[in-house]
């Protein structure tokens, strides 16, 4: 078996028409346990699961969506599928781009994969009707401005239903338009395209044009940790999706990593985990 050396990343493909890519499944079984098959998205992938069971290991945590129940998964979470058992389910594949920022501000407040949200048969009906209505007008051809405009509302409500669904878990007095969510927004989005090359939490500041103190200020009001903690956080958990999903030794992945020293890197994975890089490795694959 050939070594693994990087994750996959997937783009929307061709059948995605404007940055959109709609599905429904049903009655569905599958069986595919196959870690290889992890790849990560530029995108978001939002599930409605109306029935059924499945399970998948999103950022080396297996995830059981049972039932009636909301999930999504957010651009850059290593993923695969496990299970999936008489399942019926609408699949949304969608470009950041068409995601309004206060929903967003929602799926982006937690560093860990969100977990499945049961939703009431009401509201689960809601969401499948407006889901269906998107994808049927979706497939039409049609340039007019006012059918994009009706489009760009549905995919709008769509977003913001299942956005409504993971509400509870928005820490409270942080409403999505106030200004230090709006920067801890900035800052987690520049985090996730910038951690490699930018450690610190003065260089996020200067590219943010903001002083360090306001940024942390910001965040912390916003989340209740401050930036040093989400730097490291964002790096460690790429260090360890990277030991999970891939067979690069220790040392590559401190390169891969920006780290020179890859005994320092070893150390600091220690102290954040709790346990060396090979043990994390060993303990999470077995």
């Amino acid at each position: 078996m050939s070594k693994r050396s990087s994750i996959p990343l997937y783009s929307l493909d061709s059948n995605a028409k404007q940055g959109l890519y709609l599905k429904k499944f049903s009655g569905i079984n599958a069986e595919m346990p196959r870690v290889r098959e992890a790849h990560r998205d530029d995108h978001y992938i939002f599930i409605l699961q109306e029935k059924g069971d499945s399970r998948m290991m999103v950022d080396f945590r297996e995830v059981k969506v049972k039932g009636r129940q909301v999930f999504c998964i957010l651009p850059g979470q290593v993923h695969h599928v496990i299970s999936v058992k008489d399942t019926d389910a609408w699949f949304v594949a969608m470009d950041v781009a068409l995601v309004h920022e206060g929903c967003r501000q929602v799926f982006g407040q937690r560093l860990q994969p969100l977990p499945p949200m049961p939703v009431k048969r009401a509201d689960a009906e809601r969401i499948s009707g407006c889901i269906g209505l998107l994808e049927s007008l979706h497939r039409q051809v049609n340039d007019s401005v006012l059918h994009q405009q009706v489009i760009r509302s549905l995919t709008d409500a769509v977003t913001g239903m299942f956005a409504a669904t993971y509400m509870p878990l928005m820490p409270e007095g942080n409403p999505g338009g106030r200004r230090p969510a709006i920067i801890t927004r900035q800052f987690k989005e520049l985090l996730q395209r910038s951690y490699k090359n930018m450690k610190t939490p003065s260089a996020y500041a200067a590219a943010l044009n903001i002083s360090p103190s306001y940024l942390n200020e910001a965040v912390k009001q916003t989340t209740g940790l401050p930036v040093s903690y989400w730097i490291q956080q964002e790096i460690m958990t790429e260090a360890k999706r990277m030991l999970y999903y891939t067979d690069l030794t220790v040392k590559e992945i401190a390169y891969a990593l920006a780290y020179e020293d890859h005994t320092y890197f070893s150390r600091l994975f220690h102290k954040t985990t709790g346990m060396p890089p090979l043990s994390f490795r060993k303990k999470y694959r077995e």
